[in-house]
């Protein structure tokens, strides 16, 4: 998914040529979510029903999100951000800071596996974990490395013990081929992963949509606060 951004007097907005209009005096940057799967629009749509003057656009990708709305707050101008609740927690995870969730949206889609995207250990669907090998090769989306070595420490503490590869795309495909043994990855339909003759073997966390900002803005910026 892509996310946008929009900024206002951040100084990258400039007014029309042959307009006089003065910036506005509230600096704000926003975040929106902007899936480029056309099934995921509806979550943008409700994303725009919490979020006020929503123009002047540009892209950064969804793990991004976290990154940018702090580094705004940093320069102090007022942030808000949306993006997956598994994003923000990866970003939560590998270092401090003081963002928080100020709105959850509900991902509810009866096409999914799981009602929401989910990650997951995932493995061949002619095995359980129970009756793998202690030791095992695992592949990790590098977008998740902190989830990932989270979940992985409870395993290691049951006897486990794992060989990382950390991979930008194409996870499940290492497993399918015999490169990896495990892998963990998002699910959402679960119908590649059934293609390729794999399953599920353990949920990790399923995802909503949340809006993200400093610990001072539970009601920045935002139409309605339900």
């Amino acid at each position: 998914m892509t996310v946008v951004v929009q900024w206002q007097n951040s100084g990258l907005w400039r007014p029309r040529q042959g307009f006089d209009s003065p910036l506005p005096s509230f600096q704000v940057v926003v975040f929106i979510v902007a899936p480029k799967n056309s099934g995921l629009k509806n979550y943008k749509n409700i994303a725009l029903t919490y979020l006020s003057d929503v123009e002047n656009i540009l892209e950064v990708r969804g793990e991004d999100v976290p990154f940018w709305v702090e580094k705004t707050l940093e320069k102090g101008k007022k942030a808000l951000g949306l993006t997956g609740e598994d994003l923000f927690k990866e970003y939560i995870l590998e270092q401090r800071s003081d963002l928080r969730i100020i709105k959850r949206i509900a991902w509810n889609d009866a096409k999914t596996l799981y009602g929401k995207p989910a990650l997951c250990l995932i493995g061949p669907e002619d095995k359980r974990l129970d009756i793998l090998p202690k030791q095992l090769t695992i592949g990790i989306p590098k977008k998740y490395k902190k989830i990932a070595k989270k979940y992985l420490n409870f395993l290691e503490r049951k006897g486990f013990s794992f060989r990382k590869m950390y991979l930008g795309g194409s996870v499940e495909a290492t497993c399918l081929h015999g490169i990896t043994d495990l892998v963990i990855d998002i699910v959402y339909s679960g119908r590649t992963m059934k293609e390729n003759g794999l399953t599920v073997y353990e949920k990790i966390m399923t995802s909503d949509f949340v809006i993200i900002g400093g610990k001072n803005d539970t009601n920045l910026q935002t139409k309605r606060n339900e």
